[in-house]
């Protein structure tokens, strides 16, 4: 019996293409890629690309060698008995292959076979999907000025790696002013990094993320496209910018709460029947709380509140999560993540997730900027590591760690892994955007900054 898909346009014609081959995987397998680009819809276009490239190295592997690469996986799905699910449709196969391999004690092995199997075809895939010649990129995390930021413990994990360079702030005395100088605003208001209106002919919304806990980015990216230019279709749509606001999503954080809420006082059937009713959900932001209002920007907003721990009620959680989950599918040229303070964190039973605390139960909101610290140091350092265990990121990448109202940076090159030997002079945050522009190899309007030798160089 064969699986029945339910596919349309290009997944569908992507798996007739390659029918041959997806019959000759294990059911397991075969039903992963079918659920995928049931997907394509709402997959971005570097998940696409990778469901086609995929697709066309297996039907390229020979065989034989097909068959060796599966064998410990169609081995595996033999022994649990996953031949006697019916196929049909591929989600729900998926479903009762999961609990079939639980049952039996096998699902730890099937996992390491599935891993084993992407570690063979991964070299190829990345091979294919990401050139050496391929686009540099860029990495900037920002903390906010009102964290209580212990400069002497400051990116304290990466343990000597980067360049420290100082900065010279005399012309940035507020946060304001700070993060207008890095991210370059001019005198006729443009904002270059976060400007709707600029970036390279060929550029789309995804080659450029903000996420935020607050929404200071996006009042200056909403604040160039206005002064920049920009339409007001185009400002409608944030342009050129994808931004995500923890701050700017509370009403449809709070929708999506109560409606899980109500569903859970009704009685769940298990993790997998909640899990498709929370997927069901049409609740979506309102346009207003983005920069980019369209359908996969709003499912993937709706994943990441729903698949990350802590990221309805964490602000920086929420930034992180996010943040990992777009360098892993959207693949943005460019991402600029800011921290915020978030509120000090509540005894367990008032953190129960989807809960509705009676009023009386409710604990005044206190800001913790010491502990937000101590989050953000470590959740930033999350980021890096996931965009170096990417592909498209490894070696191409410039990562830059600033705090707002500090001054010195950190500065990660794909090449360089230990401070030069000679100090670093001082740069002003225009000679940090003059450094982006460098890196991107793209043109700042009225710059007045120099690019950082020991960074460019």
């Amino acid at each position: 019996m064969q699986f029945d898909a339910g596919l349309t346009g290009d997944a569908a014609a992507l798996a007739r293409g390659h029918a041959a081959v997806l019959t000759r995987l294990p059911a397991t397998v075969h039903a992963f890629i079918l659920v995928e680009l049931h997907k394509w819809g709402t997959l971005f276009s570097a998940e696409q690309r990778y469901q086609r490239a995929l697709l066309d190295h297996l039907t390229d592997l020979p065989q034989p060698e097909l068959v060796r690469a599966t064998a410990a996986i169609a081995r595996i799905e033999a022994e649990a008995g996953c031949d006697r699910i019916a196929r049909g449709n591929p989600a729900r196969f998926q479903d009762e292959a999961q609990a079939l391999l639980r049952k039996r004690r096998l699902l730890p092995a099937w996992r390491t076979a599935i891993d084993e199997l992407f570690a063979m075809l991964d070299p190829a895939l990345n091979a294919r999907l990401y050139p050496p010649d391929a686009p540099r990129r860029l990495v900037v995390q920002l903390y906010a000025g009102d964290i209580a930021v212990q400069p002497d413990q400051l990116w304290g994990r990466f343990k000597g790696a980067g360049i420290r360079i100082p900065l010279d702030l005399a012309a940035a005395p507020s946060p304001d002013a700070f993060r207008r100088a890095l991210f370059g605003a001019h005198a006729d208001g443009a904002i270059t990094l976060l400007d709707p209106s600029a970036g390279s002919e060929n550029a789309t919304p995804l080659d450029r993320w903000i996420i935020e806990s607050h929404q200071a980015l996006h009042d200056l990216s909403g604040e160039a496209g206005i002064r920049g230019g920009a339409s007001p279709e185009a400002r409608g749509t944030g342009g050129g910018v994808i931004g995500l606001s923890y701050e700017r999503l509370r009403d449809y954080r709070d929708q999506l709460t109560r409606a899980l809420y109500r569903k859970i006082e009704t009685g769940v059937d298990s993790p997998q029947a909640f899990a498709a009713y929370a997927r069901s959900l049409t609740i979506a932001p309102a346009a207003d709380a983005l920069l980019h209002a369209d359908d996969i920007v709003r499912t993937f907003i709706r994943e990441v509140l729903l698949t990350g721990n802590g990221t309805l009620f964490v602000n920086n959680t929420f930034v992180e999560w996010a943040a990992v989950q777009a360098l892993r599918r959207a693949q943005p040229r460019i991402l600029v993540t800011r921290y915020g303070v978030r509120d000090k964190l509540k005894p367990f039973s008032s953190l129960l997730l989807f809960s509705q605390p009676r009023a009386s139960d409710q604990i005044p909101l206190i800001e913790d900027p010491v502990g937000s610290f101590i989050d953000v140091e470590q959740l930033s350092y999350y980021v890096w590591l996931n965009a170096e265990k990417s592909a498209a990121y490894r070696r191409k990448t410039l990562y830059l760690f600033l705090a707002e109202g500090i001054d010195q940076m950190l500065a990660v090159r794909p090449d360089v892994d230990r401070q030069p030997a000679e100090a670093p002079s001082a740069a002003t945050l225009a000679d940090v955007n003059a450094t982006i522009a460098a890196w991107l190899g793209v043109p700042v309007r009225e710059s007045v900054g120099r690019p950082i030798p020991t960074i460019i160089s």
